[in-house]
């Protein structure tokens, strides 16, 4: 049953007053949505239930009680629970007995939205065919929603967008909030913690990510309205109305298949068809990518001090600005790896969802549908936890129970190897070579030979930025890395004075090389920052 008279707003008037076509024209035109400045972090219903009305009564009594998922139809911030039906969109508070009530939504989308995913600040609603509106301000009272179909490079200014694909497993949206909390001295409590546990700032204008699981469930691509969305210079052609060219590399080495997926906070979780369950801190600014505006740093450097906010650490790596900054310590690389969670000691279905309960990377609370002595609801835990503890909601489930075999069965559903490799044999006698090799993995063995020996260096691999249109996966275009190429200890001790002598020619003494790579489908290049280079070709 759909609502009569839903409440409407757009980017530029607050009460909607164009028509459906305007109303997206004006969605495409540079607006505030989605750039600086952002506000300071108090999320607040305003004056909210004073200016949205209640949604109808044969409305009202098909829309949940409570949101306590974040699903394709349903979702929550600390102000907010958002309920999509009919293709619109109605909200309540998150306290208190409010009652549904009809949010205001441009007339673009008014009835057309088909799936939505909220994330503290920042909500994603996607129409038929895909594309991508963002709304910014989530968390605030409506009057200060600002809409956009803008996605993509640069700085979210792509008028031509980007989209979900239709056929894509699962989606969803996260947001890294640096959470600004005083403007005099600046402070923000948005931080999260690299392998070595240092405390980095969230950048300055926070992260936003749509990640998209792939119809086969093994690969995650990453939307960034910072990166290239669509091609902007042909709007016309189905074939580059996204860009799915940058991933964020699934468990075991890209093989783990899932069936769905939820993200918040950068935090990515993943559940398959036995009930195997894995979750990664990553984006695109924590995996070693975002060169532009971060300092990275690899193996052991001395302690320095963390910084106090994204602003410090910005400055503190410029030369000319020591004086006035400290050289705060870098983001550690290699970014955190896959975590294994426990497996859940009851029925579960393939409902899952992940939510941020507070600023710091460790405060992530994860949550999957299931039942318990016969009563329907949902597991819960900390992201860091090892029990699960249940609430019952005795509501009907939304998905079948899954086949929550004890034991580790991730093995049961991977997808084959890659099957790609690339080879170089020297004149000096020693031959390079990748098996198996995966473009986006960031963590991957080299296998180094002299004659009979051989032994594996280990690289990481992080993409780099770029504002242009690029096809996915490995094609004639070749994409560009930087990273480590390093050999590591128990590699080395292993190894005659021979075959050390190769690897200390391509690592240098110290053992771990900076290098720059390239691969494509013919080939695969390493240049180190010392000046070896070699070309790896497709075996």
């Amino acid at each position: 049953m759909a609502a009569s008279g839903p409440a409407v707003a757009d980017e530029w008037w607050p009460f909607g007053v164009l028509p459906e076509g305007l109303s997206c024209a004006a969605l495409t035109l540079p607006g505030r949505a989605g750039a600086w400045p952002l506000p300071m972090h108090f999320p607040n219903t305003g004056i909210g239930l004073l200016t949205m009305p209640l949604a109808p009564a044969g409305v009202a009594e098909q829309l949940p009680a409570r949101i306590e998922m974040r699903t394709p139809t349903g979702g929550f911030n600390e102000a907010w629970q958002y309920a999509l039906l009919d293709g619109n969109l109605y909200v309540k508070a998150f306290e208190g007995e409010s009652g549904w009530r009809v949010a205001p939504m441009p007339n673009c989308l008014r009835g057309h939205i088909s799936s939505i995913s909220v994330d503290r600040s920042r909500l994603v609603a996607v129409v038929p065919g895909g594309r991508v509106f963002t709304m910014d301000l989530a968390d605030q009272t409506p009057e200060l929603w600002w809409w956009t179909a803008r996605f993509g490079s640069p700085i979210w200014l792509d008028p031509t967008g980007t989209q979900v694909r239709p056929a894509s497993r699962a989606w969803s949206l996260s947001w890294l909030d640096p959470e600004y909390v005083q403007l005099i001295p600046f402070r923000q409590q948005g931080f999260w913690t690299d392998p070595t546990g240092k405390q980095q700032p969230v950048g300055g204008a926070g992260v936003t990510t749509v990640f998209v699981l792939s119809p086969e469930g093994n690969r995650i691509h990453i939307l960034d309205p910072w990166l290239p969305g669509s091609d902007p210079l042909r709007p016309n052609q189905p074939e580059f109305a996204d860009d799915y060219s940058y991933e964020l590399p699934g468990p075991l080495d890209g093989r783990f298949q899932a069936v769905n997926l939820s993200a918040s906070g950068s935090q990515t979780f993943l559940i398959n068809e036995y009930g195997d369950m894995f979750t990664r801190l990553w984006d695109f600014d924590i995996s070693g990518a975002d060169t532009l505006f971060f300092s990275y740093t690899y193996g052991d450097e001395p302690d320095r001090a963390e910084a106090p906010t994204n602003f410090d650490a910005w400055v503190g790596q410029f030369e000319f600005l020591r004086p006035f900054f400290p050289q705060y310590t870098g983001i550690h690389l290699p970014p955190p790896a896959w975590v294994r969670q426990p497996k859940i000691p009851g029925e579960i279905t393939s409902t899952i969802s992940v939510h941020t309960t507070g600023g710091r990377s460790e405060q992530r609370e994860l949550r999957v549908e299931g039942s318990q002595d016969g009563r329907t609801g949902y597991w819960h835990k900390p992201i860091e936890d090892d029990t699960w503890s249940f609430t019952a909601t005795d509501r009907p489930l939304t998905a079948d129970l899954l086949d929550n075999r004890p034991g580790d069965t991730s093995g049961l559903t991977l997808a084959p190897p890659t099957g790609v490799g690339y080879d170089h044999r020297d004149p000096a006698g020693w031959t390079m070579s990748l098996r198996d090799y995966d473009y986006a993995d960031d963590v991957m063995p080299v296998r180094l030979c002299l004659g009979a020996e051989c032994t594996a260096l280990s690289m990481f691999l992080a993409s780099t930025p770029r504002f242009g249109w690029q096809p996915e996966g490995l094609s004639d275009t070749p994409r560009v890395y930087h990273g480590l190429l390093q050999s590591p200890e128990d590699q080395w001790n292993a190894q005659s004075a021979a075959l050390r002598a190769v690897v200390e020619r391509i690592t240098g003494a110290d053992r771990a090389a900076n290098i720059m790579a390239t691969s494509n489908t013919a080939e695969f290049t390493l240049r180190t920052t010392e000046g070896f280079e070699v070309t790896l070709r497709r075996a």
